[in-house]
Protein backbone atom coordinates (compact mmCIF):
# COMPACT_ATOMS: atom_id res chain seq x y z
CA UNK A 1 0.00 0.00 0.00
CA UNK A 2 2.79 2.39 0.93
CA UNK A 3 4.58 1.57 -2.34
CA UNK A 4 1.41 2.27 -4.38
CA UNK A 5 0.93 5.58 -2.59
CA UNK A 6 4.55 6.59 -3.33
CA UNK A 7 4.13 5.83 -7.02
CA UNK A 8 0.84 7.76 -7.13
CA UNK A 9 2.45 10.76 -5.38
CA UNK A 10 5.32 10.69 -7.86
CA UNK A 11 2.92 10.65 -10.81
CA UNK A 12 0.92 13.55 -9.35
CA UNK A 13 4.13 15.53 -8.80
CA UNK A 14 5.32 14.85 -12.34
CA UNK A 15 1.96 15.92 -13.79
CA UNK A 16 1.72 19.14 -11.79
CA UNK A 17 5.37 19.96 -12.38
CA UNK A 18 5.20 19.47 -16.15
CA UNK A 19 1.84 21.20 -16.46
CA UNK A 20 3.46 24.53 -15.70
CA UNK A 21 6.56 23.89 -17.81
CA UNK A 22 6.60 25.18 -21.37
CA UNK A 23 8.05 23.34 -24.32
CA UNK A 24 9.98 25.14 -27.01
CA UNK A 25 7.22 24.21 -29.46
CA UNK A 26 4.70 26.21 -27.41
CA UNK A 27 6.63 29.48 -27.67
CA UNK A 28 5.98 32.32 -30.09
CA UNK A 29 9.12 33.04 -32.12
CA UNK A 30 10.51 36.25 -33.62
CA UNK A 31 13.34 36.50 -36.14
CA UNK A 32 16.18 38.54 -34.59
CA UNK A 33 16.87 40.36 -37.87
CA UNK A 34 13.26 41.58 -37.89
CA UNK A 35 13.42 42.60 -34.22
CA UNK A 36 16.56 44.64 -34.90
CA UNK A 37 15.03 46.25 -38.00
CA UNK A 38 11.99 47.24 -35.93
CA UNK A 39 14.12 48.64 -33.09
CA UNK A 40 13.05 45.93 -30.62
CA UNK A 41 16.52 44.39 -30.30
CA UNK A 42 20.14 45.49 -30.67
CA UNK A 43 23.17 43.41 -31.63
CA UNK A 44 26.44 44.22 -29.84
CA UNK A 45 29.92 42.76 -30.22
CA UNK A 46 30.45 43.22 -33.97
CA UNK A 47 33.25 45.45 -35.22
CA UNK A 48 31.17 46.45 -38.25
CA UNK A 49 27.45 46.29 -38.89
CA UNK A 50 26.52 43.58 -41.39
CA UNK A 51 25.87 44.58 -44.97
CA UNK A 52 23.63 43.04 -47.63
CA UNK A 53 26.50 40.92 -48.97
CA UNK A 54 27.58 39.47 -45.62
CA UNK A 55 26.25 37.01 -43.09
CA UNK A 56 24.34 38.87 -40.43
CA UNK A 57 26.03 37.22 -37.42
CA UNK A 58 29.68 36.89 -38.54
CA UNK A 59 32.56 38.63 -36.75
CA UNK A 60 34.49 39.50 -39.90
CA UNK A 61 32.93 41.72 -42.59
CA UNK A 62 32.53 40.34 -46.10
CA UNK A 63 35.13 42.75 -47.47
CA UNK A 64 37.83 40.64 -45.76
CA UNK A 65 36.81 37.40 -47.46
CA UNK A 66 39.61 36.41 -49.81
CA UNK A 67 41.96 38.93 -48.17
CA UNK A 68 42.59 37.27 -44.81
CA UNK A 69 43.76 33.67 -44.63
CA UNK A 70 41.10 30.98 -45.17
CA UNK A 71 41.44 29.72 -41.58
CA UNK A 72 40.97 33.25 -40.26
CA UNK A 73 37.89 33.81 -42.37
CA UNK A 74 36.25 30.58 -41.23
CA UNK A 75 36.94 31.39 -37.57
CA UNK A 76 35.59 34.89 -38.20
CA UNK A 77 32.25 33.24 -39.01
CA UNK A 78 31.98 32.07 -35.37
CA UNK A 79 29.74 34.09 -33.07
CA UNK A 80 32.19 34.67 -30.20
CA UNK A 81 31.39 37.87 -28.32
CA UNK A 82 28.27 38.75 -30.30
CA UNK A 83 25.17 39.30 -28.16
CA UNK A 84 21.53 40.27 -28.67
CA UNK A 85 20.06 42.87 -26.29
CA UNK A 86 16.29 43.08 -25.81
CA UNK A 87 13.61 43.53 -23.18
CA UNK A 88 10.57 41.37 -22.46
CA UNK A 89 7.93 40.61 -19.86
CA UNK A 90 8.09 36.89 -20.73
CA UNK A 91 8.00 34.14 -18.14
CA UNK A 92 9.64 31.69 -20.54
CA UNK A 93 12.40 32.48 -23.07
CA UNK A 94 13.84 30.17 -25.71
CA UNK A 95 15.68 30.28 -29.03
CA UNK A 96 15.91 28.63 -32.42
CA UNK A 97 19.15 28.91 -34.35
CA UNK A 98 20.75 27.43 -37.46
CA UNK A 99 24.47 26.68 -37.10
CA UNK A 100 27.09 27.24 -39.80
CA UNK A 101 29.19 24.14 -39.11
CA UNK A 102 27.62 22.10 -36.27
CA UNK A 103 31.19 21.87 -34.98
CA UNK A 104 32.47 19.76 -32.07
CA UNK A 105 35.65 19.31 -30.02
CA UNK A 106 36.65 16.66 -27.48
CA UNK A 107 37.84 19.08 -24.80
CA UNK A 108 35.04 21.68 -24.79
CA UNK A 109 31.36 21.45 -23.86
CA UNK A 110 28.88 21.74 -26.72
CA UNK A 111 27.05 24.42 -24.74
CA UNK A 112 30.13 26.62 -25.16
CA UNK A 113 30.97 25.63 -28.74
CA UNK A 114 27.51 25.97 -30.28
CA UNK A 115 25.04 26.72 -27.51
CA UNK A 116 23.79 30.08 -26.24
CA UNK A 117 23.25 31.58 -22.84
CA UNK A 118 20.94 34.21 -21.41
CA UNK A 119 21.70 37.00 -18.93
CA UNK A 120 19.27 39.29 -17.13
CA UNK A 121 19.97 42.74 -15.65
CA UNK A 122 18.93 42.72 -12.00
CA UNK A 123 17.90 45.40 -9.52
CA UNK A 124 21.50 45.69 -8.26
CA UNK A 125 22.50 46.74 -11.78
CA UNK A 126 24.45 43.58 -12.44
CA UNK A 127 24.19 41.05 -15.25
CA UNK A 128 23.18 37.68 -13.81
CA UNK A 129 23.12 34.31 -15.56
CA UNK A 130 19.55 33.21 -16.35
CA UNK A 131 19.83 30.03 -18.43
CA UNK A 132 21.47 28.03 -21.21
CA UNK A 133 20.01 26.98 -24.56
CA UNK A 134 21.38 23.53 -25.35
CA UNK A 135 22.33 22.78 -28.97
CA UNK A 136 20.59 19.74 -30.47
CA UNK A 137 21.67 19.68 -34.11
CA UNK A 138 22.47 22.00 -36.98
CA UNK A 139 18.97 23.40 -36.55
CA UNK A 140 18.72 23.80 -32.78
CA UNK A 141 15.80 24.76 -30.58
CA UNK A 142 15.90 25.06 -26.80
CA UNK A 143 14.45 26.87 -23.79
CA UNK A 144 16.74 29.08 -21.70
CA UNK A 145 14.47 29.44 -18.68
CA UNK A 146 10.87 28.65 -17.64
CA UNK A 147 8.37 29.81 -15.04
CA UNK A 148 10.06 33.15 -14.24
CA UNK A 149 8.45 35.91 -12.20
CA UNK A 150 6.46 38.24 -14.43
CA UNK A 151 7.48 41.80 -15.25
CA UNK A 152 9.52 43.55 -17.90
CA UNK A 153 13.29 42.96 -17.65
CA UNK A 154 16.42 43.58 -19.69
CA UNK A 155 18.06 40.54 -21.30
CA UNK A 156 21.11 39.59 -23.34
CA UNK A 157 21.77 36.40 -25.35
CA UNK A 158 25.36 35.42 -26.15
CA UNK A 159 25.89 33.60 -29.45
CA UNK A 160 28.03 30.43 -29.82
CA UNK A 161 31.79 30.73 -29.34
CA UNK A 162 33.07 28.18 -31.85
CA UNK A 163 30.32 27.98 -34.44
CA UNK A 164 28.47 30.45 -36.60
CA UNK A 165 24.79 31.36 -36.67
CA UNK A 166 23.00 31.60 -40.01
CA UNK A 167 19.54 32.33 -38.60
CA UNK A 168 18.26 33.08 -35.10
CA UNK A 169 14.86 33.48 -33.49
CA UNK A 170 13.88 34.40 -29.93
CA UNK A 171 10.90 32.59 -28.43
CA UNK A 172 8.61 33.84 -25.64
CA UNK A 173 5.32 32.69 -24.13
CA UNK A 174 2.32 33.64 -26.24
CA UNK A 175 0.97 36.35 -23.90
CA UNK A 176 4.32 38.17 -23.63
CA UNK A 177 5.91 40.92 -25.74
CA UNK A 178 9.46 41.79 -26.84
CA UNK A 179 10.31 45.46 -26.37
CA UNK A 180 13.20 47.72 -27.30
CA UNK A 181 16.08 47.35 -24.82
CA UNK A 182 17.09 50.22 -22.56
CA UNK A 183 19.92 51.05 -20.18
CA UNK A 184 23.01 48.92 -19.89
CA UNK A 185 25.29 47.73 -22.72
CA UNK A 186 23.73 49.75 -25.48
CA UNK A 187 25.85 51.88 -27.84
CA UNK A 188 24.04 55.11 -27.02
CA UNK A 189 24.46 54.62 -23.25
CA UNK A 190 28.11 53.64 -22.98
CA UNK A 191 31.58 54.35 -24.26
CA UNK A 192 32.96 52.85 -27.45
CA UNK A 193 33.69 49.11 -27.14
CA UNK A 194 36.91 47.47 -26.00
CA UNK A 195 38.50 45.32 -28.71
CA UNK A 196 40.28 42.09 -27.82
CA UNK A 197 42.56 40.46 -30.40
CA UNK A 198 44.04 37.07 -29.61
CA UNK A 199 43.91 33.31 -29.70
CA UNK A 200 41.60 30.44 -28.78
CA UNK A 201 41.86 31.62 -25.17
CA UNK A 202 40.42 34.99 -26.17
CA UNK A 203 37.80 33.33 -28.37
CA UNK A 204 36.60 31.34 -25.37
CA UNK A 205 38.30 27.95 -25.39
CA UNK A 206 37.36 25.96 -23.39
CA UNK A 207 34.60 27.47 -21.24
CA UNK A 208 31.25 25.81 -20.61
CA UNK A 209 29.07 28.53 -22.15
CA UNK A 210 29.54 31.70 -24.25
CA UNK A 211 29.12 34.22 -21.42
CA UNK A 212 32.20 32.83 -19.67
CA UNK A 213 34.73 33.88 -22.33
CA UNK A 214 36.95 36.41 -20.60
CA UNK A 215 36.07 39.39 -22.87
CA UNK A 216 32.38 38.76 -22.05
CA UNK A 217 33.12 38.71 -18.31
CA UNK A 218 34.96 42.03 -18.65
CA UNK A 219 32.06 43.41 -20.71
CA UNK A 220 29.58 42.73 -17.92
CA UNK A 221 31.90 43.92 -15.14
CA UNK A 222 32.66 47.26 -16.82
CA UNK A 223 29.28 47.74 -18.50
CA UNK A 224 31.11 48.39 -21.80
CA UNK A 225 30.57 46.28 -24.96
CA UNK A 226 33.53 44.23 -26.14
CA UNK A 227 34.58 42.96 -29.56
CA UNK A 228 36.01 39.44 -29.47
CA UNK A 229 38.59 38.95 -32.22
CA UNK A 230 40.08 35.77 -30.79
CA UNK A 231 40.99 33.26 -33.51
CA UNK A 232 41.76 29.74 -32.38
CA UNK A 233 45.35 28.92 -33.38
CA UNK A 234 45.42 31.93 -35.70
CA UNK A 235 46.13 35.04 -33.62
CA UNK A 236 49.42 35.55 -35.43
CA UNK A 237 49.67 39.32 -35.96
CA UNK A 238 48.61 39.15 -39.63
CA UNK A 239 49.34 42.47 -41.30
CA UNK A 240 45.97 42.63 -43.05
CA UNK A 241 44.25 42.17 -39.69
CA UNK A 242 46.15 45.19 -38.36
CA UNK A 243 45.06 47.15 -41.45
CA UNK A 244 41.43 46.46 -40.49
CA UNK A 245 41.65 46.63 -36.69
CA UNK A 246 43.20 50.10 -36.80
CA UNK A 247 40.04 51.45 -38.48
CA UNK A 248 37.55 50.17 -35.87
CA UNK A 249 36.21 52.87 -33.48
CA UNK A 250 37.02 51.63 -29.97
CA UNK A 251 37.88 52.99 -26.52
CA UNK A 252 40.67 50.46 -25.81
CA UNK A 253 42.51 47.65 -27.58
CA UNK A 254 43.90 44.53 -25.87
CA UNK A 255 46.43 42.47 -27.85
CA UNK A 256 46.66 39.00 -26.29
CA UNK A 257 48.08 36.91 -29.11
CA UNK A 258 51.48 35.66 -27.93
CA UNK A 259 50.31 32.05 -27.34
CA UNK A 260 49.84 31.73 -31.13
CA UNK A 261 53.07 33.53 -32.03
CA UNK A 262 56.51 32.00 -32.20
CA UNK A 263 59.56 33.96 -31.10
CA UNK A 264 60.32 34.75 -34.76
CA UNK A 265 56.74 35.85 -35.48
CA UNK A 266 56.83 38.20 -32.51
CA UNK A 267 60.22 39.58 -33.58
CA UNK A 268 59.25 40.06 -37.23
CA UNK A 269 55.60 41.17 -37.02
CA UNK A 270 55.29 43.31 -33.89
CA UNK A 271 56.52 46.60 -35.32
CA UNK A 272 53.94 46.61 -38.10
CA UNK A 273 51.06 45.01 -36.23
CA UNK A 274 51.40 46.78 -32.89
CA UNK A 275 52.92 49.96 -34.30
CA UNK A 276 50.29 50.44 -37.04
CA UNK A 277 47.39 49.94 -34.62
CA UNK A 278 48.84 52.19 -31.90
CA UNK A 279 49.92 54.92 -34.35
CA UNK A 280 46.47 54.99 -35.99
CA UNK A 281 44.73 55.37 -32.62
CA UNK A 282 46.89 57.81 -30.62
CA UNK A 283 44.18 58.56 -28.05
CA UNK A 284 43.26 54.91 -27.46
CA UNK A 285 45.21 52.82 -24.92
CA UNK A 286 46.69 49.71 -26.56
CA UNK A 287 47.45 46.98 -24.02
CA UNK A 288 50.06 44.29 -24.76
CA UNK A 289 49.60 41.06 -22.81
CA UNK A 290 52.47 38.59 -22.44
CA UNK A 291 52.32 34.80 -21.98
CA UNK A 292 50.90 33.48 -18.74
CA UNK A 293 52.72 30.59 -17.11
CA UNK A 294 51.15 27.22 -17.94
CA UNK A 295 50.56 24.96 -14.91
CA UNK A 296 52.87 22.20 -16.23
CA UNK A 297 55.50 24.57 -17.59
CA UNK A 298 57.95 23.71 -14.83
CA UNK A 299 58.28 20.12 -16.15
CA UNK A 300 58.54 21.11 -19.83
CA UNK A 301 61.96 22.74 -20.34
CA UNK A 302 61.53 23.48 -24.06
CA UNK A 303 58.11 25.04 -23.56
CA UNK A 304 59.37 27.01 -20.57
CA UNK A 305 62.40 28.36 -22.44
CA UNK A 306 60.25 29.46 -25.42
CA UNK A 307 57.76 31.25 -23.18
CA UNK A 308 60.43 33.00 -21.15
CA UNK A 309 62.30 34.17 -24.23
CA UNK A 310 59.15 35.40 -25.94
CA UNK A 311 58.11 37.30 -22.81
CA UNK A 312 61.54 38.97 -22.65
CA UNK A 313 61.26 39.89 -26.33
CA UNK A 314 57.77 41.43 -26.14
CA UNK A 315 58.80 43.52 -23.13
CA UNK A 316 61.81 44.83 -25.08
CA UNK A 317 59.61 45.60 -28.12
CA UNK A 318 57.10 47.39 -25.90
CA UNK A 319 59.78 49.61 -24.32
CA UNK A 320 61.32 50.45 -27.71
CA UNK A 321 58.01 51.29 -29.39
CA UNK A 322 56.84 53.36 -26.46
CA UNK A 323 60.10 55.31 -26.27
CA UNK A 324 61.17 55.62 -29.92
CA UNK A 325 58.41 54.23 -32.12
CA UNK A 326 59.10 52.60 -35.47
CA UNK A 327 58.89 53.09 -39.24
CA UNK A 328 55.88 51.67 -41.09
CA UNK A 329 55.28 51.34 -44.80
CA UNK A 330 51.70 52.32 -45.59
CA UNK A 331 50.29 49.39 -47.63
CA UNK A 332 48.05 51.68 -49.71
CA UNK A 333 50.37 54.57 -50.55
CA UNK A 334 53.76 52.91 -50.12
CA UNK A 335 54.80 55.90 -48.01
CA UNK A 336 57.17 55.29 -45.10
CA UNK A 337 55.77 56.68 -41.86
CA UNK A 338 57.88 57.43 -38.81
CA UNK A 339 55.51 56.97 -35.91
CA UNK A 340 57.49 58.69 -33.18
CA UNK A 341 57.09 57.45 -29.58
CA UNK A 342 53.90 55.40 -29.17
CA UNK A 343 52.94 56.69 -25.76
CA UNK A 344 49.50 55.07 -25.79
CA UNK A 345 51.03 51.59 -25.37
CA UNK A 346 50.47 49.80 -22.05
CA UNK A 347 51.87 46.50 -20.76
CA UNK A 348 50.03 43.82 -18.76
CA UNK A 349 52.26 41.17 -17.18
CA UNK A 350 50.34 37.92 -16.58
CA UNK A 351 53.40 35.69 -16.26
CA UNK A 352 54.59 33.85 -13.14
CA UNK A 353 51.18 32.77 -11.82
CA UNK A 354 49.80 36.30 -12.11
CA UNK A 355 47.26 35.33 -14.75
CA UNK A 356 45.84 31.92 -13.93
CA UNK A 357 46.07 29.32 -11.19
CA UNK A 358 47.18 25.69 -11.14
CA UNK A 359 43.63 24.31 -11.50
CA UNK A 360 42.38 26.78 -14.10
CA UNK A 361 42.69 24.85 -17.37
CA UNK A 362 41.21 21.90 -19.25
CA UNK A 363 44.46 20.78 -20.87
CA UNK A 364 47.23 22.96 -19.46
CA UNK A 365 46.53 26.05 -21.55
CA UNK A 366 42.83 26.42 -22.43
CA UNK A 367 40.90 27.83 -19.52
CA UNK A 368 37.86 26.54 -17.69
CA UNK A 369 35.23 28.94 -16.36
CA UNK A 370 37.34 29.24 -13.22
CA UNK A 371 40.37 30.16 -15.32
CA UNK A 372 38.60 32.90 -17.25
CA UNK A 373 37.17 34.29 -14.01
CA UNK A 374 40.70 34.55 -12.60
CA UNK A 375 42.22 35.85 -15.85
CA UNK A 376 39.59 38.56 -16.36
CA UNK A 377 40.09 39.69 -12.77
CA UNK A 378 43.79 40.07 -13.48
CA UNK A 379 43.20 42.10 -16.65
CA UNK A 380 40.64 44.34 -14.92
CA UNK A 381 43.37 45.58 -12.59
CA UNK A 382 44.97 47.23 -15.62
CA UNK A 383 42.18 48.10 -18.05
CA UNK A 384 41.02 51.55 -16.98
CA UNK A 385 37.57 52.55 -18.11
Amino acid sequence: MKKCFSILALLVFAFTHNAGAQKVSELKFYDVKDLIAQGDAVMIGQAEKPTADSCYYYRLPNKLKGIVRKDLWELGCDGAGIAIRFSTDAQCIGAKWTLTYNFGMAHMAYTGIKGMDLYVYDKEKEWKFAGTAFPNGKNSASVFVRKMYGGKKEYMIYLPLYDGVEKMEIGIDSTATIYAPSGALLPENTRLPILFYGTSITQGGCVSRPGMAYPAIIERKLGVPTINLGFSGNGRMDGNMADWIKTIPVSAIVLDCLPNCTYNTTRDSSDYFIGWIAYSNPNVPVYLVNNFEYPQQFILPGNNDDMVQENILIKEIYKRLKKRGTTIKDPETGQEIKTGPLKNLRFIDVSKEKGIGNEDTVDGNHMTDLGTAHFSKRLLKHIKH
